[in-house]
């Protein structure tokens, strides 16, 4: 649904996009794999949430790796490229970065509020880091419509390098909101979506838009646009199972397809 997400809560995948909103998940497991970019960028993220009577814990792990990355020299290093001095592969390597995610949620029926500590680890192949950081949300719960903000990396989350170097990461500002439209007299159901992302050290943000039609809480299509660029989907339901797949198009980079299931248990 054009990457939303900041006010849905369909399943435990909600922890990345708004801590708050696991509140309202049911108790279950989600797994999704993409290969974004024709497979160059493969990511996957799993996460459990378990609601309580008036809270909800979770967690999730988030897995990222590219591959395949070529380092070159020249045979003189002392001249320009040229036909008699060709790069030559010196080694080929690749990089992974890890997220888990430490969830809660505490609410009621119309209101909750959410966090995920969060740890990472980054592998760059000549370089390693380690941080961590604090993601904070809100989520209220209309009849018909669903309202929700999140702020990322809340505490400014540094990165702390093997070379003795810091980076930090800076926080993004999400608002959501969708309106939910009950077509009860065909058994079937319509989800708006808009969130609007904003890091706060640039100027101008991203909207990204999704329209998802359900028919008997069975089969669903989606549709959307994420950061200008078209996004479709289609999902299956049944019992306590789902499956989905996303297609997310890009005018430069090749496309990029996600596959994902869930559990309520």
């Amino acid at each position: 649904m054009g990457g939303t997400g900041v006010a849905q809560y369909a399943n435990p995948s909600v922890i990345y996009f708004n801590p708050a909103g696991s509140y309202f998940t049911h108790r279950g497991i989600s797994l999704m794999h993409a290969e974004n970019f024709a497979g160059i960028v493969k990511n996957e993220f799993g996460s459990v949430t378990i609601p309580q009577k008036n809270m909800s814990l979770g967690v999730g792990i988030q897995y990222l790796s590219v591959g395949d990355i070529k380092f070159t020299s020249l045979y003189d290093t002392t001249d320009f490229p040229n036909s008699n001095n060709r790069p030559y592969v010196t080694d080929t390597v690749g990089t992974k970065d890890m997220v888990v995610y430490l969830n809660g949620a505490k609410g009621n029926d119309r209101v909750a509020f959410g966090a995920n500590v969060k740890v990472f680890y980054r592998n760059l192949s000549v370089i390693t880091g380690y941080g961590g950081g604090l993601d904070v949300g809100a989520v209220m719960n209309l009849d018909h419509l669903i309202v929700g903000i999140t702020l990322r990396d809340f505490v400014l989350s540094p990165i702390l390098w093997s070379n003795g170097t810091k980076e930090t990461i800076i926080t993004k500002v999400a608002f959501g909101v969708a309106p939910i439209i009950p077509l009860t007299t065909i058994n079937s159901g319509v989800v708006l979506a808009c969130d609007v992302v904003k890091p706060i050290d640039i100027e101008g943000f991203d909207v990204n838009l999704g329209f998802e039609y359900t028919y008997k809480d069975v089969i669903c299509g989606r549709i959307g646009i994420y950061r200008g660029n078209y996004t479709f989907g289609a999902g299956l339901q049944y019992r306590q199972f789902n499956v989905d797949y996303a297609l997310v198009t890009h005018s430069e980079l090749a496309n990029s397809n996600k596959i994902s299931a869930g559990y309520r248990f």
